[in-house]
């Protein structure tokens, strides 16, 4: 009896505590929105991990992973005011950015 409730219940407990890979791809383009501030034109992630966004008023950026694109939100928050960024790259050693009103940043990692 121990067994078959034990593969009852573990599909639903994984069901139910795992979003869908649309729900995630979903909050990204949401991000990726707020980031651009402009819809987005185009959303991937490449073989190599890198998200690349371009965005409907052509700005771009793109980032090795989803922690980076989580981190643009608070680059965005604290030094683009929110507005977004026209141009957003990801090197070695810092970020390189520029914000909607033309401001230029290179932010150490």
């Amino acid at each position: 009896m121990k067994p078959l409730l034990s593969i009852i219940l573990l599909p639903l407990l994984l069901v139910g505590c795992s979003q869908t890979v649309d729900e995630r791809a979903d909050e990204y383009v949401d991000l990726s929105f707020t980031l651009c501030g402009a819809k987005v034109k185009t959303y991937s992630q490449g073989d190599d991990g890198k998200i690349r966004v371009i965005c409907e008023n052509d700005s771009y950026f793109l980032v090795k992973d989803k922690e980076t694109l989580a981190y643009m939100n608070e680059l965005n928050g604290a030094y683009c005011y929110g507005k977004g960024f026209s141009v957003f790259n990801e090197r070695s050693n810092y970020y390189t950015f520029t914000c909607k009103d033309e401001k230029s940043f290179n932010i150490p990692k």
